[in-house]
């Protein structure tokens, strides 16, 4: 007989990770970008200059040559859907027969997948937190060099659900068995307080005053 244990250490790879994560949601403006220098030293903030010309990967702020971006698109009375897009920055190489590996709360409740083919790693009972996303055949199998692979998903709204907290958000992502970084979590997208609807209305009612005013004197 044969026992045979797999690790993988990012150490033993390289000292710098080969994916980040960029984070948006409907609900807020703000773009979480992946971090500055996440992959690599960052030669330069301009595609013009002289380092950049004949880099492999296309300069950006983060050097990574896979970028994951999850996009909350919408929510629904029951659903919400998410836009899941994978940039490939590397100007010179493919990536066949790639695959994506998630580790989300509500991956158990995912209900349709548009585009990627989908299937759950690790059920639990019920609870299902991880799952493998790849290319279908003949479509979009391969991820092309300085290219963009996209699908968006359809999940239920589970018992739990909510979007406060960075719930609705994945807790790792992997692309091709290596972790892509993630943002800090202070950096997560953040939920519309009530204050600035407060003084939205207040703004209204400001306004209202005014132009009460205003006629009050034409009137006079």
């Amino acid at each position: 007989t044969w026992q045979v244990t797999c690790s993988y250490s990012q150490t033993a790879v390289g000292p710098f990770r080969s994916c980040c994560v960029c984070l948006s949601t409907f609900y807020s403006r703000t773009i979480v970008e992946c971090p500055d220098c996440t992959c690599g030293a960052c030669p330069a903030r301009t595609s013009t200059a002289p380092q950049c010309q004949d880099a492999e990967i296309r300069c950006t702020g983060h050097m990574c040559p896979i970028r994951v971006h999850w996009h909350i698109k919408k929510r629904y009375t029951e659903y919400w859907r998410v836009k899941l897009s994978i940039n490939n920055f590397n100007r010179f190489k493919n990536f066949t027969d790639w695959n994506l590996v998630f580790q989300h709360q509500s991956l158990q409740e995912l209900t349709q997948v548009l585009s990627f083919a989908y299937e759950p790693l690790v059920q639990r009972s019920t609870i299902n937190d991880t799952g493998l996303f790849w290319g279908l055949p003949s479509f979009n199998q391969m991820l092309p060099q300085d290219g963009t692979v996209q699908t968006e998903v359809l999940l239920r709204k589970g018992k739990d659900f909510s979007f406060s907290g960075g719930w609705a958000l994945p807790r790792k992502i992997y692309f091709d068995g290596s972790e892509c970084t993630m943002p800090p979590p202070d950096d997560f997208p953040q939920l519309p307080s009530s204050s600035p609807v407060q003084r939205f209305s207040g703004g209204h009612r400001w306004l209202a005053s005014g132009a009460v005013l205003v006629l009050g004197l034409l009137l006079t």
